[in-house]
């Protein structure tokens, strides 16, 4: 093909598939008739210069958003175009939740801290007099996001709602610490709390995690034993969603039979998530809400479909 005939399929094409020209528009700009803007269409298809590509129902956010409601049980998904504005749409997921919410349990994490920041301060008029309260304690080392208590009352004044706190660490090195904290009142007012709790925000991430939740004081090689990749409140979890127990775990969080009966847990899944940490949450089978980026969801997809 010519460089001259070559040019002017390019300018036609760009001009009818960028700039949304009418062939008629086109054939007036260009001097020639309509029927020629069409000839020249069809060759530019012809001869690759122009590819159409007409997604598939299950590559568009609607079949997307069907496929993993459908796989994993889940009520609802938001799927995020943008990766910049995932931790916006996590904030607004939440504020749809909040008016029926009367005990709303928090996790942790940076991704947390972020959604939080997010969040809009509602008036005096929103205020629903929710209770909010951590689902796990706080991590010994002062990491963004990892102090439970301290979102928790970020979050209570952003929203007005009363903030109940844990007081005591995520991760105790004993059964004797544990059990201590486990006989305080601070524990057990947090949870009556958790038996009660209506929803539940919490971030999906993996394994191996930052920080790192001391997992081998807890777990020795357990974790690499039985393949694990996926992380909930510093519970572990294998690719299919089954617990991994450590012999030493004296983790302080919502037991699972308890988050097992909370009608709203919302997923999180941040943008540096691994597919397999994804796939291992959903399996999970405790979220039934998940806020999640395209790019994330199709993955999942095509992963799921490979197995």
């Amino acid at each position: 093909m010519k460089e001259k005939e070559l040019c002017r399929l390019i300018d036609v094409s760009q001009l009818y598939y960028e700039e949304n020209r009418t062939q008629s528009e086109i054939a007036r700009h260009l001097g020639i008739s309509r029927p020629a803007v069409s000839y020249l269409l069809n060759k530019a298809r012809k001869t690759g210069i122009v590819k159409i590509d007409v997604l598939s129902y299950h590559r568009t956010i609607r079949g997307l958003r069907h496929e993993l409601c459908h796989r994993f049980n889940l009520k609802s998904c938001r799927i995020v175009t943008l990766p910049e504005d995932l931790y916006q749409s996590g904030a607004d997921v939440l504020l749809e939740f909040l008016p029926k919410t009367k005990i709303l349990g928090l996790g942790w994490g940076y991704n947390m801290d972020k959604i939080i920041d997010a969040f809009p301060r509602q008036k005096q008029e929103r205020i629903n007099g929710g209770t909010i309260c951590p689902l796990i304690g706080a991590a010994i080392a002062p990491q963004r996001g990892y102090q439970t208590d301290d979102l928790v009352n970020k979050f209570s004044q952003k929203t007005g709602g009363k903030g109940e706190l844990l007081n005591c660490p995520a991760i105790p090195t004993t059964a004797e610490e544990q059990a201590q904290v486990m006989a305080s009142d601070d524990f057990k007012r947090i949870e009556d709390y958790w038996k009660r709790t209506t929803t539940a925000l919490i971030i999906l991430t993996s394994f191996p995690s930052v920080p790192d939740h001391g997992s081998a004081m807890r777990f020795g090689k357990k974790l690499i034993e039985e393949k694990a990749v996926g992380c909930l409140l510093s519970y572990f979890f294998n690719r299919q969603g089954k617990l991994i127990q450590g012999e030493d775990d004296y983790a302080i969080q919502i037991p699972l039979d308890l988050l097992a009966r909370v009608r709203d847990v919302i997923g999180f899944v941040p943008p540096e998530a691994n597919v397999s940490s994804v796939i291992s949450g959903l399996n999970t089978g405790y979220f039934k809400h998940l806020v999640i980026s395209k790019a994330l969801a199709s993955e999942v997809i095509k992963q799921l479909g490979n197995e």
